[in-house]
């Protein structure tokens, strides 16, 4: 069994990766490849990002984001609101000159599925000197029993399920698809980033884009 100390510390690493962004609030359900897919060499690879919604600034946050992601991983990508700018209509043939006109290889798709509300329980804020943070972070049994006894409310959290999905041109077929379920944060930025990650994450697990270099 491992020394209070020691549970101390992997809770306040734990605390640290939230702060910092290292753990995500977003959490991968289900994906699919083509099994005989295999994607091009990372010089060889552009894609165009999408983000299926209605508003402007939403879609240009996460376009930009995927396409920084990407680029950091030596794959050389494209915003689709650069192109094919506000609230206009986006379909195929719209697409079919960009696509071409810019050597694109792949079209990376990401829309909302569904949204599902979640009760979670919320405990009480403790009194005096001791708080919550220092009050479960002294042991895990501790940590495990508060707010057993004392009175809290359970709240409606929104979570967000998104589907995003890989297109290979100059066919159009479908390589690649992946569904995430994100809780909602305060911070739309830091959310944003928790999909973008975790789907690109999934992407390389599933060696559907060329390895980061």
């Amino acid at each position: 069994m491992k020394h209070p100390t020691q549970l101390i510390l992997l809770l306040f690493v734990c605390l640290l990766g939230l702060i910092t962004g290292a753990c995500t609030s977003t959490q991968v359900e289900e994906s699919w490849r083509l099994p005989d897919y295999r994607p091009p060499a990372a010089e060889q690879t552009r894609v165009l990002v999408l983000a299926m919604t209605r508003r402007p600034d939403v879609r240009k946050m996460v376009e930009l984001e995927f396409v920084q992601q990407l680029e950091h991983q030596g794959i050389s990508a494209m915003a689709s609101h650069r192109v094919v700018p506000g609230n206009d209509p986006i379909s195929r043939d719209r697409l079919r000159p960009i696509v071409e006109q810019n050597g694109i290889t792949s079209v990376l798709i990401s829309s909302l599925r569904g949204i599902d509300k979640v009760a979670t329980y919320q405990p009480p804020m403790a009194l005096g000197p001791r708080d919550n943070l220092s009050r479960n972070m002294d042991t895990y049994m501790v940590y495990s029993s508060s707010g057993q006894h004392e009175p809290g409310t359970y709240v409606d959290i929104n979570e967000y399920l998104l589907e995003t999905n890989l297109f290979r041109v100059p066919d159009n077929h479908l390589v690649w698809t992946v569904r995430t379920r994100t809780r909602e944060l305060s911070d739309r930025e830091h959310g944003v980033k928790s999909v973008v990650s975790t789907v690109l994450e999934q992407a390389q697990a599933d060696r559907v884009l060329p390895s980061p270099r």
